[in-house]
């Protein structure tokens, strides 16, 4: 006889939310190894992972320098030139909250303060560090940044965007 659980119950057991927990903080971890190792390996990465998600493919003969190899460089490719620049850092502390709160089944860390925290942490990162280092190759400020930064610029200036940010 099989017995039936219901997914209030599932949802509620502790078991789950330590499972929950444990997946986030792994998660956690896995980004800020891809993003850290992304700092360093994204110029020989880029032109692989330019080629879009085939390189996720199993069948794909491409081998990319970051840690968590293919699947990091993507991920940090996703996160850093096409997202939020380095301010995508800031993700990893919203995994990190939620897997310990989960983990301890006590509220710890507040997860909506940090989740204000993280959008209001990658708005001004990523417009700031975009602004500051416009010159640069590596993507500090991501699309959203470059965006951000260059809209600010044509309708402030640049002394006037350096005010606003500063």
């Amino acid at each position: 006889k099989v017995e039936q659980v219901s997914v209030k119950e599932f949802v509620k057991d502790e078991r789950t939310h330590k499972i929950a927990g444990t997946i986030s903080l792994l998660i956690c971890v896995l980004l800020f190894a891809a993003f850290s190792s992304y700092l360093f390996t994204w110029r020989q990465d880029q032109d692989k992972v330019f080629k879009g998600a085939s390189v996720l493919l199993p069948s794909t003969p491409v081998k990319t320098d970051n840690l968590l190899g293919n699947l990091g460089a993507y991920i940090s490719h996703q996160f850093f030139y096409n997202g939020f620049g380095f301010a995508s850092f800031l993700f990893c502390s919203i995994f990190f909250v939620v897997g310990i709160n989960a983990m301890t089944g006590k509220r710890v860390f507040s997860i909506w303060r940090n989740v204000r925290y993280l959008i209001t942490g990658l708005v001004f990162f990523s417009t700031a560090l975009a602004f500051v280092f416009s010159k640069s190759e590596f993507p500090w400020g991501g699309a959203f940044g470059d965006m951000s930064s260059n809209w600010l610029t044509r309708f402030l200036g640049s002394l006037g965007a350096a005010a606003v940010i500063i």
